[in-house]
């Protein structure tokens, strides 16, 4: 080899080191200052395929990539300062062009007094297994994720900088350190173990929440356990966050449904105030209608006979709107009794056939045996009907009308988003269409009273407002789902009771010849409807005092010589209710009959304005043959 520098004190030494570095499986060479090739072994000629004598006193810049030559720069430097560079990966331009992956160490090259002339190279290809490990490591190492290898011992072996940065340690220091002390790991190590949750224990004493997944890596018999670690802070914030945002928009969709029933509420409130006045307002009208007709007929004068006719007929049809009102606002008087809802279909559905037209194809679908219902059977007569209407108006070309029922029970879940309706039994009335359809904005809006969307003088907008005040005044629940163009369906649920269905049977007519006359105490705080009593009981017989409020009633009944047989009053009056009037006359007349005058009983009389078992009422607006009739009844018990 040409130039080999050596420095012995001898020259047998000096032969022995060129011996050395020319037999050296390694390649072995030495470069100036100058960068300029000093020495090159044969070892160097065979990795590198440059003869010794076509490279030595060249620039060993020929087999260095254009892109290192700083590097190469920098590395004299470090030289320079006393540093080794040891076995450190790069490549190296071959004589044919190509490029080798090598492994270089390199130290300072110096004379005997310790002058720096340049550095000597030696160089050693990458193996196969070298270049595996190489690309095993630069895999890791491009993982997003941590990764630890851990051997059987359950110390760390192997690492990647992702884990440096989860755990806050270097790689030193975590090769070697106990993985238990780092993660808590699944008690079960399978070969190919599933993501885990899992607690990753940082070097400054904080937890890291993490996915932990496993598998078992072979190398040489020895078994390691690979640990991949993935940081679920950004996870665990994002699902926080998305738990926040769901129970914001639950909590968005209870207050919505609240202040849509506390809207609903206040209408309610406000019709049934409108639709009691309305009530005193057409009993007035409706009975000097008739005393007109009545006066008329006697005198031969039908054609004013008919015309009073007409404005009965025209009170009848306020009546029933204001009837409409009430039951929306919960308020008219119900008479609830356990019942088969089954058998409450079945009632009503010739009539529903009838109503709906030809052109609409009825299915009533009931499951046998259903649980027994607490409610009024009329009023579900009325929710049948109305909701059979608006399926008709909705299917205008036909199509079809489905009734169903069956028992189900709601749990917590359910039932959570809904304030008027708890966990239980019920029995579900779910009546469907194929018509047009509703869009949300009329979804929203169809309880209100009034609000409809058909033409003017088509409908009154009561008859879904209706139907939302006897559902909800039974304690059950209403739902509508709807899209434009694919039907609606209403959803009722109704409580169950064990009672069983009560069979009730028609009152008997009284016998006009044996009716009793009385002496009847009259309450009203209307001026023209206590005119109108006094009339209607004074023609038919009676004794009659009339009085506008409960004191003056008192006052009047403690005053009276003789014995009072009847106290008719109004429910709602001021001053006094009608209730705690009633219990203050049993103390002056007891045994004495209690008739009631109402449009609605609200909750003073009973709650929710269901009639008390023992009270008898007649509902406003009333006619003279209804009136008489009730206190009949009442003086005969």
């Amino acid at each position: 080899m040409v130039g080999t520098h050596g420095y012995a004190g001898s020259a047998r030494s000096d032969q022995l080191l060129r011996d050395v570095v020319h037999s050296a499986d390694d390649a072995i060479f030495a470069v100036g200052r100058d960068f300029t090739v000093l020495a090159w072994n044969p070892a160097a000629e065979a990795l590198f395929g440059y003869p010794a004598g076509d490279i030595v006193g060249h620039s060993v810049d020929v087999i260095i990539p254009p892109d290192r030559l700083a590097d190469q720069r920098e590395m004299l430097e470090l030289i320079e300062a006393g540093a080794r560079l040891e076995r450190f990966r790069t490549r190296r331009r071959h004589a044919d062009g190509h490029w080798i992956p090598v492994a270089l160490s390199m130290s300072p090259l110096r004379t005997p007094d310790g002058t720096l002339t340049g550095y000597t190279v030696i160089a050693r290809p990458v193996s196969a297994r070298e270049r595996l490990e190489s690309s095993f490591q630069a895999l890791l190492e491009a993982a997003p994720d941590a990764f630890v290898g851990v051997g059987d011992d359950g110390r760390i072996v192997l690492s990647n900088t992702q884990a440096e940065k989860l755990f806050g340690l270097a790689r030193h220091g975590l090769v070697g350190k106990d993985v238990a002390k780092l993660l808590s790991l699944p008690a079960v190590e399978p070969a190919a173990a599933p993501a885990a949750a899992a607690v990753a224990h940082r070097y400054d004493g904080s937890t890291v929440p993490v996915e932990v997944s496993e598998s078992i890596l072979l190398i040489d018999e020895n078994r390691i356990r690979c640990v991949m670690i993935r940081d679920l802070t950004e996870r665990v914030r994002a699902q926080e966050r998305l738990l926040l945002m769901q129970a914001e928009a639950e909590r968005a969709h209870v207050e919505a449904q609240l202040q849509r029933t506390q809207r609903l509420e206040g209408l309610g409130q406000l019709a049934g105030g409108v639709a009691h006045d309305f009530n005193n307002l057409i009993a007035v009208i409706s009975n000097y209608a008739t005393f007109i007709a009545e006066a008329a007929a006697a005198d031969g004068l039908d054609e004013i006979a008919g015309d009073a006719a007409q404005i009965t007929r025209a009170a009848q049809r306020g009546a029933d709107l204001t009837h409409q009102l009430l039951a929306f606002a919960r308020r008219e008087v119900v008479r609830p009794r356990p019942l088969d809802l089954n058998e409450v279909v079945t009632g009503i559905e010739q009539m529903l056939r009838r109503s709906i037209g030809e052109h609409i194809t009825l299915s009533v679908r009931l499951e046998p045996d259903l649980p027994s219902v607490t409610a009024d059977p009329g009023q579900l007569d009325q929710v049948l009907v109305n909701l059979a209407v608006n399926a008709r108006d909705a299917m205008p070309r036909g199509g079809d009308l489905t009734i169903e029922t069956s028992p189900i029970e709601v749990d917590l879940a359910y039932a959570s988003g809904r304030p008027h309706l708890h966990p239980g039994h019920y029995v579900r009335l779910r009546v469907s269409d194929t018509g047009t359809g509703m869009p949300p904005e009329v979804i929203e809006r169809a309880f209100e009273p009034f609000y409809t969307t058909k033409p003017a003088g088509k409908g009154t907008g009561l008859g879904l407002a209706t139907v939302y005040g006897i559902v909800t005044a039974a304690g059950g629940d209403l739902n509508i789902y709807s899209e434009p163009g694919m039907g609606t369906t209403f959803t009722i649920l109704l409580p169950t009771t064990d009672a069983e269905p009560a069979v009730l049977e028609p009152p008997a007519e009284p016998d006009p010849a044996g009716r009793r006359r009385g002496t009847i105490l009259a309450v009203e705080d209307e001026p023209a409807l206590r005119d109108v009593l006094r009339r209607i009981l004074t023609t038919a017989g009676h004794q009659v005092l009339i009085a506008a409020d409960g004191p003056a009633a008192l006052a009047l009944a403690a005053g009276h010589p003789g014995r009072i047989d009847v106290l008719l009053t109004d429910v709602v009056m001021p001053h006094m209710l009608g209730k705690d009037l009633a219990a203050r006359f049993a103390e002056i007349f007891p045994g004495a009959g209690v008739l009631f005058m109402s449009g609605y009983a609200r909750p003073v009389l009973a709650s929710q304005g269901t009639l008390d078992p023992d009270a008898t009422l007649v509902e406003k607006p009333f006619s003279k043959a209804q009136l008489l009739t009730a206190v009949q009844q009442c003086l005969d018990r």
